[in-house]
């Protein structure tokens, strides 16, 4: 078996515990506000990390980049009060296929915030993908529904999270923004779910808690996913949770998919696997680049 393939059943894996995050989220919508089960994400997902973040080396308690760490702690609260939120409003495939379009944005904003060069295929390929956003809003359709504006916002939210995390993991240990992140949208969560709290039954502890345990999960196979093998070959894998979506959405609520959210989805996907192609593309010249004397070198 490859790196490739052993890293695309991970992220399988990934996209399977993604879809039951998802159908909890959805399970808890009739009787739990949304911003009480985002607190109890964050919270349940920070308690199971914990022990294993205090074994790793080196972990600081203090940074002096704290600002970065506490931007990219608040946008992680918006980013998931946000998400959730959709979740208990629309289709859950609706709303899985807007969250797609994350890597667009990171892309848009990568020039300004890493100064990273973006050459105009990477660009068409991203204003191709906006397209596929439109096709899955429907504006002025039948289907169209505001709140699929918050499903948007939410994905760049995360999109500019992933940004910092590559700026601060530049002088920072993994194990240290994961505290500070966790931490701060545990703390950042609480006071929106405190207004509106209702008291959980047992039946809805326990979904609150899987809701934690398959977010920890997910992230975890994602990265397990990643570093095995290449993401340009493993990201596409993630689509698949549009599936796992849509079946479970069928048997479990009744929902279908609508064929501006299938067309929309699709284009999503090309465009953001072309994206990962260009990517690795281009990070294998530059490694050889590296790796051979430069031809523009000045004569001796």
């Amino acid at each position: 078996m490859t790196d490739n393939i052993r890293g695309a059943l991970w992220i399988v894996l990934s996209a399977f515990t993604a879809t039951g995050m998802t159908v909890s989220v959805k399970a808890l919508s009739g009787t739990i506000p949304s911003m009480e089960t985002a607190f109890g994400r964050s919270l349940i997902g920070f308690i199971i990390v914990l022990p294993f973040l205090l074994t790793r080396r080196p972990l600081r308690f203090t940074s002096r980049r704290w600002p970065l760490h506490l931007l990219r702690g608040v946008l992680g609260v918006v980013a998931i009060n946000c998400g959730f939120y959709t979740l208990t409003q629309l289709p859950i495939a609706t709303v899985t296929a807007l969250f797609f379009t994350a890597p667009l944005f990171v892309t848009l904003l990568a020039p300004v915030l890493l100064k990273e060069t973006v050459g105009w295929r990477r660009w068409t390929a991203t204003g191709v993908g906006f397209l596929g956003t439109i096709v899955v809003l429907n504006p002025g359709g039948h289907a169209f529904n505001p709140v699929m504006l918050l499903a948007v916002a939410s994905s760049s939210m995360f999109a500019l999270s992933l940004i910092l995390g590559k700026k601060l993991s530049v002088t920072e240990p993994p194990s240290t923004m994961l505290f500070y992140v966790g931490g701060i949208m545990s703390l950042g969560c609480l006071p929106p779910a405190a207004w509106v709290w209702t008291p959980p039954t047992t039946t809805e502890w326990l979904i609150l808690g899987l809701v934690g345990v398959f977010g920890v999960m997910r992230s975890y196979f994602d990265i397990r996913g990643y570093a095995i093998g290449e993401a340009s070959a493993v990201a596409p894998f993630q689509y698949i949770r549009l599936i796992f979506i849509g079946i479970a959405g069928y048997l479990l609520f009744n929902e279908t998919i609508t064929a501006s959210t299938l067309l929309g989805a699709g284009i999503i996907f090309a465009s953001t696997f072309y994206i990962a192609r260009r990517e690795a593309a281009l990070n294998k010249t530059d490694l050889t680049a590296a790796e051979e004397p430069s031809s523009a070198a000045p004569a001796p």
